[in-house]
């Protein structure tokens, strides 16, 4: 099959050679390229991206417009090799002399996370050609991420100056000043603009984050007066579902969600419904939701399975919680989602060794799960097993996510178990400052306080916790085993 291949494509380059000497030989550009995505395609299947590479090269050079298709291919090689060929593509002047060829290459740097190299590939397509308004537009997103916010506010000047009704760079604009705290701005900026359902929306959600009730609500009634066409219908109504999920309207948002008969959105719909139908204690209903939700695709079924386990378990049917898990799992082989989610059953059941295996077979997966690795380590810790390896464990999953405070709490925790309650303390305190919204936090905390003999200090931390979570089952039963 190689062999073909470059007999195939040293056929082709005799071609493009011979289309550069004389006009008389002139094949069809469309015909190469055809050829030349054929054969890129079935190299990138082979994994041969030594010849994956020439075909891209001469695709690029033979084809403007061939970059959607190249792009694709470029990502899919290796990064060494991708960078190989973006850097043979950038020594030829078809493509270092064209602002749009330097924009498609600045493209293909962010999808291997290189900022710095797109950055510096749009800047030269800018260079080339200043008012290149797509240019423009992805510098002022790049340097957004970047956080250089008045440099790309810059960009987005020029942008709306040179086009200030159109609906993209308005609305990625009004974005930008909501991110960088201009929120009535923002909301000048969107009102500017034709009031579609997503323009709507993304109003409501910019007021509720700004706490402006007032002006989602206003907005809110707005997007329902909308009559969308039959075409247009299942996603209108999924937008309006949306918008009244989020201000708080169940019962229109069931409503809306229920109207969603088909199209794109349509298990997004009925994820949603089942998840509001959950909140509102109709559980049955959400059941056989999410029955449904069971057999679509992949990312589907697992929340769906996973949200079954949890309501069954509310319920205080953990075995068939377990069982709704297991069969999730059998379905979709080591899913760590749902090893996880059974794993917490098993260990709050006493199954310590069943949550162990499971929680190993996450981690033997993937070596750096902080959550696999902390719930583990807490596992083996709060039943005084191999402490060593649960403070190995936590210790890893802090290094892999040292903000996390349920992580800092098992450090803690552990500590605690080992003997070392200094230590332990300041964890435990470490932990609340970033989370005072857990009462085990403070548990545990009242507990290493009383090992170290600091008896105020330990009803300080008692009675904080009390008056914080005065209703928590879990802090009620631990006050009654005092």
């Amino acid at each position: 099959m190689n062999n073909k291949l470059s007999a195939l494509f040293l056929f082709i380059i005799l071609i493009l050679s011979a289309c550069q000497q004389t006009s008389k030989i002139k094949p069809k550009a469309n015909e190469v390229n055809t050829l030349l995505r054929n054969i890129t395609i079935d190299a990138l299947k082979n994994k041969d991206y030594t010849q994956a590479q020439r075909s891209i090269n001469a695709l690029i050079l033979n084809d403007a417009d061939a970059w959607k298709f190249a792009s694709s291919a470029i990502v899919s090689l290796p990064k060494e090799a991708a960078y190989e060929v973006l850097e043979n593509a950038l020594k030829n002047n078809f493509v270092n002399t064209s602002d749009k060829q330097l924009l498609n290459i600045a493209k293909i740097y962010i999808a291997f996370k290189d900022a710095d190299k797109a950055l510096s590939t749009v800047n030269d397509a800018l260079q080339i050609n200043k008012n290149n308004t797509d240019a423009h537009y992805f510098r002022a997103r790049l340097l957004t991420v970047l956080k250089k916010y008045q440099q790309a506010e810059s960009d987005f000047n020029f942008i709306i100056k040179k086009q200030p009704k159109n609906e993209k760079y308005n609305d990625q604009y009004a974005s930008f000043l909501q991110e960088t705290g201009k929120f009535a701005q923002a909301q000048k900026v969107l009102e500017r603009i034709e009031p579609t359902p997503d323009n709507l929306f993304k109003r409501i959600i910019f007021a509720l984050q700004n706490k402006n009730n007032t002006l989602a609500q206003s907005s809110y009634e707005q997007l329902i007066k909308l009559k969308p066409t039959t075409e247009t219908a299942n996603q209108v109504n999924f937008i309006k579902g949306e918008a009244a999920y989020w201000t708080n309207k169940y019962d229109d948002a069931i409503k809306y969600y229920q109207q969603v008969k088909g199209g794109k959105r349509f298990l997004d719909a009925r994820e949603m419904l089942g998840g509001i139908l959950y909140q509102q204690k109709k559980y049955d209903e959400s059941i056989e939701i999410l029955h449904q939700l069971q057999n679509a695709e992949e990312k589907y079924a697992i929340k769906a399975y996973a949200t079954e386990a949890q309501i069954l378990k509310q319920q205080g049917k953990n075995q068939q919680a377990i069982e709704t898990l297991s069969l999730g799992i059998s379905i979709i082989p080591n899913n760590s989602d749902l090893l996880y989610s059974r794993a917490l059953i098993y260990a709050e059941t006493g199954k310590i060794k069943k949550a162990e295996h499971d929680l190993q077979a996450i981690i033997d997966q993937d070596a750096d799960n902080a959550e696999a690795l902390n719930a583990l380590g807490y596992t083996w810790a709060d039943n005084d097993m191999k402490l060593d390896k649960a403070y190995e464990y936590i210790s890893k999953a802090i290094r892999l996510d040292p903000e996390n405070a349920a992580i800092l709490d098992s450090l803690g925790w552990v500590q605690f178990k080992r003997g070392e309650y200094a230590e332990a303390e300041k964890t435990f305190n470490k932990a609340i400052a970033k989370d005072t919204n857990d009462p085990e936090l403070y548990i545990h905390q009242y507990k290493t306080q009383l090992k170290l003999n600091k008896i105020e200090e330990a009803k300080s931390t008692l009675n904080k916790a009390i008056k914080r979570f005065p209703d928590n089952k879990k802090l009620k039963e631990f006050l009654k085993s005092l």
